[in-house]
């Protein structure tokens, strides 16, 4: 989860709040197609002490006896000061995929075609989500491909972060794999 550099509804480049809600669905979500990390990219210092204060609670803290599931969802939680420490903390070169709400042809790739490089790469791949109104040109930019975005039968296409991963992964990793062009 990209909370920085994104787009606010203007256009101008923001850091977006990291949220409890947030941190606790997305493990969880996560952890339900066997995701092996899920990072949290914010440079805002008070956000990132927040944010691993409430993992440290479930990890060590009463959390981790109270419910031992969140707790086992919430250590795959990395929480980083932008995409190249993330970057480094992948190491071995990642394909870096990024998602947006506006077609990209020029690096476009289906859900299915990213199953088939997922289980066919070597190296890891990171699949980057935008907050806010989405990933600043900048994070395109360092992205070798642009997953194909979800498409409703209405025509607004701002969907909240829950909602956008867990459409996302289903689509990649659902039961049949990759089954969502």
């Amino acid at each position: 989860m990209i909370h920085y550099p994104v787009y606010d509804k203007n256009r101008a480049i923001v850091a977006t709040s990291v949220t409890n809600l947030e941190i606790h669905d997305i493990a969880r979500t996560c952890m339900t197609f066997d995701i092996d990390l899920c990072y949290i990219v914010t440079p805002l210092v008070r956000q990132r002490e927040i944010a691993e204060k409430l993992v440290d609670h479930w990890h060590h803290g009463y959390g981790a006896s109270y419910n031992p599931a969140r707790s086992k969802a919430l250590k795959r939680v990395r929480i980083v000061n932008d995409l190249a420490e993330m970057v480094q903390d992948i190491g071995d070169n990642p394909l870096i995929v990024g998602t947006s709400s506006k077609e990209r042809p020029e690096k476009a790739i289906g859900y299915g075609e990213l199953y088939t490089l997922i289980k066919t790469e070597e190296r890891p791949v990171l699949v980057l989500f935008g907050t806010g109104w989405g990933l600043s040109e900048e994070v395109v930019g360092q992205c070798g491909k642009m997953l194909m975005p979800i498409k409703g039968n209405g025509d607004y296409n701002h969907l909240s972060l829950r909602v956008a991963i867990g459409i996302i992964l289903d689509r990649i990793f659902g039961e049949r794999g990759g089954h969502n062009e």
